[in-house]
Parts: C-alpha cells; sequence; structure tokens
C-alpha cells in the first residue's frame, strides 16, 4: 500500500518543542520523545489535512480527541516497517474517539530516538474506534525481557483503513456527528 509520506520541517520542529513542556503526560511516557513526536504527528497531520501546520489543537483540547473533537492523532516514534501497530493503551481505548490515524516519524535506528528536521513522518492509515478496540488488549514486549507496564489495544497498520478514504470518510462522519 502506498503511504503517505511527509517531511518534519525547523518550523514544525520549533513549534513542537515549544509546546512540550505544556503537554506532557508523565503516565504515558515509555521513551523520552513521546510527548514530542505526538506533537509533531498533530502538527504534521495537521498540515496533510488542512494545507497548513498551524491548524492544529495541541493544547487547546484537553479531554478530547486531537482535531475537531473526531480524530486522534497516535504517533509512534520508530524505523518505519509494515510490520507496526496502531497502538491504544487500554484505559485510553476505553474513552472514545471516532476515528483513529496512525503515524510514524521514521527515526534510522531504534537505539537512538533523536527527533531531526527532514525526518519523514509517514501517515499509515486509519481505523474507527470499533475497529481499533476489536483485540485483546495485551503487554508489548519492550527488549530485555521486559514489557510494557500496561496493556494495549494493537491493530497491524497493514489492516488500517488506507488515507486515499480517510477525507470522504471523515466528512462522512462530521455530518452525522454535525461537526
Amino acid at each position: 500500500m502506498e503511504r503517505i509520506v511527509v517531511k518534519i520541517t525547523a518550523d514544525h520542529l520549533a513549534a513542537a518543542e515549544r509546546l512540550v513542556p505544556h503537554n506532557g503526560i508523565a503516565r504515558t511516557k515509555v521513551s523520552a520523545v513521546d510527548t514530542l513526536g505526538g506533537i509533531l504527528g498533530e502538527l504534521v497531520f495537521a498540515e496533510w489535512l488542512t494545507g497548513d501546520w498551524r491548524n492544529h489543537e495541541v493544547g487547546s483540547n484537553k479531554g478530547r480527541a486531537d482535531l475537531m473533537g473526531l480524530l486522534e492523532v497516535k504517533t509512534s516514534v520508530y524505523p518505519y516497517s509494515e510490520r507496526l501497530n496502531l497502538v491504544i493503551r487500554e484505559d485510553y481505548g476505553a474513552k472514545f474517539k471516532p476515528v483513529y490515524v496512525q503515524l510514524i516519524v521514521d527515526i534510522p535506528d531504534k537505539a537512538n530516538k533523536a527527533i531531526t528536521a527532514g525526518l519523514p513522518v509517514i501517515i499509515c492509515g486509519f481505523a474507527t474506534h470499533a475497529e481499533a478496540v476489536s483485540r485483546p488488549p495485551r503487554a508489548l514486549p519492550m527488549g530485555q525481557g521486559r514489557e510494557t507496564p500496561f496493556k494495549v489495544f494493537t491493530t497491524p497498520i497493514t489492516r488500517l483503513r488506507p488515507m486515499a478514504e480517510f477525507r470522504r470518510f471523515l466528512q462522512q462522519l462530521a455530518d452525522e456527528t454535525n461537526c
């Protein structure tokens, strides 16, 4: 499947770095770049969706979906592979979000999660809430025999809906919810 790729710009990175101190949620961090990667994902997705990364809602949407009250942008910082998953924490999955979109900040080395301008962000696809939480949650391996301290719902990115269908799907969803 063809994937959408957006490059991180210096403007994206500077804006995301300014937002990090105000948007981190300590209980969800597994790596030091989780918050930065998540914010960058929202900026990059806003750019792809609206044509301008400044149309994000980071910081103004506490307790709600990431954009338009409808969609949750899930971003992983990891070398891209078709074997990756859309991952949603079990407790977070209990909070209904109509649609999830998976992005991967494609770093060259999983041991060095430095995020720099010029790195590609791959928009992998999307899933409805029902699709995203349809498989039983499980702990994920973290290497060296360790697992995540929480369970997650996983959906292989190969099973996500293609982004070519996203705009039409989003319009139908917005019409149904009067957004």
